[in-house]
């Protein structure tokens, strides 16, 4: 059995959000949670002797950098038949056989009912929609967290997004089309025989959500925690993390087209279904 995934016209893009909170309001949020930067047991040993006290504990470096999280969208669209059987009941008691065209069948008694069972070639068609989004950086982040960042913030719809502050992400082109094929060729399709049998991929889309990350430093036994602020919703996270693999090189619609393009003109994983890709953009 073969598959069409097609892309739609625009449905590789690249979005980048431009940060709601300033650096400054993101420092006094940080300076606020700075004692919890450290883990639980820190913070409630800081309301006895030998916690991190605000004096002890300074600020060594900070960071706006860009997270990214993924959005993908996809159709299946399925033409099939279905070799099934009607019972039809018959009203006339004094009925034997019927005739339907060329086709005769002998009347039977169920019980008080009489009924024929007339066999059927059923013509079909089934679409069946997929959407989700991901964390770029393989966290436990609830899609509904990040769909509202896309339906309550504004993001600038970008060729590239620039190397330096953007974190790389861990999920790849390939893991998103996988997802998203996997999951829609592994719905059943009782069927006798398929037809046509295409996945159109609408949406491919990353996004680079803007976070303040603050480094301190406990300077009594050397320690450091770090303090996130979201830049959009001004949230904080007291025991943080400091990314360090950052994009190496700009990363282009270009770059996301050729490689989407490339990882579906293949097999699906685990499913044994070919994939042939027809891409509307290339």
């Amino acid at each position: 059995m073969s598959i069409e995934i097609r892309f739609d016209e625009a449905a590789r893009r690249i979005f980048v959000f431009d940060e709601v909170y300033s650096e400054r309001a993101a420092r006094e949020q940080a300076e606020k949670r700075k004692l919890g930067a450290f883990g639980t047991v820190a913070r409630m040993q800081s309301l006895i002797a030998g916690g991190p006290k605000p004096e002890t504990v300074s600020l060594s470096k900070s960071e706006l950098r860009y997270e990214p999280f993924w959005l993908v969208s996809a159709q299946r669209a399925v033409d099939y038949t279905c070799q099934v059987e009607y019972t039809v009941a018959v009203d006339n008691a004094h009925a034997q056989r019927v005739q339907i065209g060329s086709f005769t069948t002998e009347v039977a008694a169920r019980g008080s009912k009489r009924q024929i069972v007339v066999p059927a070639l059923e013509t079909c068609h089934r679409k069946i929609d997929f959407a989700t989004h991901l964390d770029g950086l393989k966290r436990e982040i609830r899609a509904a967290t990040l769909e509202a960042y896309v339906r309550n913030y504004k993001a600038q719809d970008v060729e590239a997004m620039t190397a330096g502050n953007a974190v790389e992400s861990l999920v790849s082109v390939a893991s998103v089309i996988q997802i998203a094929t996997s999951r829609l060729t592994g719905e059943a399709i009782t069927a006798h025989e398929i037809g046509h049998d295409q996945l159109l991929i609408d949406k491919l889309y990353l996004y680079w959500r803007p976070v303040f990350a603050f480094e301190y430093v406990w300077t009594a036994n050397g320690k450091t925690g770090v303090v996130e602020i979201d830049g959009l919703t001004g949230d904080g996270v007291s025991n943080g993390q400091w990314f360090k693999d950052k994009l190496q090189r700009v990363m282009t619609r270009d770059m996301l087209i050729e490689v989407s393009s490339e990882v579906a003109n293949a097999v699906v994983p685990g499913t044994g279904v070919a994939v042939k890709l027809i891409d509307r953009m290339l």
